[in-house]
């Protein structure tokens, strides 16, 4: 076991615990940023620094768009159900399970580390998947299983190029900027936060709309001239005809 990659791989499962169980929105998004930005430093040898640069870049403008959606602090998560006793012994013992299955049956080509690291993070990403009744809770989950993906991938196969790397980071980037759009609709479509809602509540009417506003009563028949034919002819229509035509 190499203590470097161990430490980093803690820092990466912590995160994921945090962004997974914490109920406030902030601390989950900082939580999902350690994960995303240290994972990457998980390979043997480590990535070139182009590929690197690229994996943290991405993972730093992927928080920043998340962060922008509840940097007021006013809109919590659904946070974890289960809570974060029981997060961290679920990632506790998928670690083990991939640490000790380095490989899966053959020789593995990266270090035992990320394998771990990415049975982890696969595992806490379940419940958000599964129970997550926000958009920023489930987009949290689909961020972190995307990860753990990748980081099950370097343990299998090794550390991955600098072109791999690059369009890792673009993907990235892609979701956490989809989940930021979706995050941000579903707070003003007036539901509650970042709810999953079908039927938007329906905006408040500005205050003194309509008023002062007053029909005006139309005149009955009986107090309305009656026109004939004969009214529009030359000979009869005289100023002195209209005014003896009206009550």
């Amino acid at each position: 076991m190499n203590p470097a990659l161990a430490g980093v791989a803690l820092a990466v499962i912590v995160g994921a615990i945090v962004a997974a169980s914490a109920r406030d929105a902030r601390t989950a998004v900082l939580g999902l940023g350690v994960a995303l930005a240290a994972a990457p430093a998980i390979a043997d040898p480590i990535s070139a620094t182009t590929g690197l640069a690229a994996r943290v870049v991405a993972a730093v403008l992927a928080i920043y768009l998340l962060w922008i959606t509840v940097r007021d602090g006013e809109t919590d998560t659904g946070g974890s159900s289960i809570g974060w006793v029981a997060e961290g012994a679920l990632a506790l013992a998928a670690a083990v399970v991939g640490f000790d299955q380095h490989g899966l049956g053959a020789a593995g080509l990266g270090p035992a580390e990320a394998q771990a690291a990415g049975f982890a993070l696969a595992a806490v990403a379940v419940a958000p998947l599964v129970t997550g009744r926000d958009v920023l809770r489930v987009g949290i989950g689909l961020l972190l299983l995307m990860q753990g993906a990748l980081l099950v991938a370097v343990g299998l196969d090794g550390t991955p190029t600098a072109f791999a790397q690059i369009v890792t980071a673009l993907l990235v980037v892609g979701l956490g900027g989809a989940v930021a759009v979706l995050c941000d609709a579903a707070r003003k479509d007036g539901s509650d936060g970042f709810a999953l809602s079908t039927e938007p509540k329906p905006a408040p009417r500005p205050e003194g709309e309509g008023r002062g506003l007053r029909r005006r009563p139309r005149k009955s028949a009986d107090s309305m001239p009656i026109w004939t034919p004969d009214t529009f002819t030359p000979e009869t229509f005289t100023p002195e005809a209209h005014r003896a035509d009206e009550p």
